[in-house]
């Protein structure tokens, strides 16, 4: 596929799109921009809505297609689907470079009933990354984000199933809740969207939702933060 710089209209190079990011930089002009936001029709065509920042206030009770929202009277807990039409392209490539290289360096040894010391060794950085990018799959295909606030309790997991981490804070060591850059870098930029709270210490997640979905989580956690009943919330960035 041929991506075009939206701002220049130069071509981007290969190298420079990190799909599993969904950012893109032109180094003709040095703009940053969401690979998502330039692919459309066919079986993309809902996709620009969803990636879209809201307009609007966020209304809790109407979540967006793979968000949820459940009230509690002393909280609620809310969440979304890190599921990602980027799993089309990681998925089979997983396949075929995960497959083959722990066939080509541990299969054969099974399959000879032999065991060889060095490439064994040698494969462990294909190992490390294929299980990296195996639970990368994983969570595009069933993954989920989830936000529980009961009283002062902040829970917050990131996981497939019963599987993921979780991490618990009193929501009081927070004051604020906003959009931000996480950390890591492609080609020295930022490279993904995140919630960060901020207040006693500071807390980022969600890098792998979208925009509908992590404005969502957002609006969710602002409101809680505010100490507000409204189920309707106008996102601060």
């Amino acid at each position: 596929m041929e991506i075009i710089c939206p701002s220049c209209r130069a071509k981007v190079a290969t190298a420079d799109i990190n799909v599993a990011t969904d950012v893109a930089l032109c180094r003709a002009c040095g703009n940053t921009f969401r690979l998502s936001e330039i692919v459309g029709g066919g079986m993309f065509s809902g996709l620009l809505s969803s990636l879209a920042p809201p307009t609007g206030p966020v209304d809790l009770n109407s979540p967006p297609a793979g968000a949820w929202y459940q009230p509690a009277a002393d909280g609620f807990t809310a969440g979304a689907t890190t599921r990602s039409w980027m799993a089309l392209f990681i998925v089979p490539f997983t396949c075929v470079w995960a497959g083959g290289s722990m066939f080509g360096i541990y299969g054969t040894q099974f399959i000879r009933g032999q065991f060889s010391l060095g490439p064994s060794l040698f494969g462990i950085p294909f190992l490390l990354g294929s299980m990296f990018l195996v639970s990368w799959c994983a969570m595009m295909v069933a993954g989920k984000v989830t936000v529980s606030v009961h009283n002062d309790r902040l829970a917050i997991f990131t996981g497939v199933g019963p599987f993921g981490i979780t991490r618990v804070s009193n929501l009081s060591d927070f004051k604020t809740a906003r959009e931000d850059w996480g950390n890591g870098s492609m080609n020295g930029n930022r490279q993904a969207r995140v919630i960060r709270l901020e207040g006693a210490r500071s807390m980022a997640f969600a890098s792998m939702l979208n925009t509908q979905r992590r404005y969502f989580l957002l609006a969710a956690l602002q409101s809680a933060l505010s100490g507000s009943n409204r189920s309707s919330i106008f996102v601060s960035r």
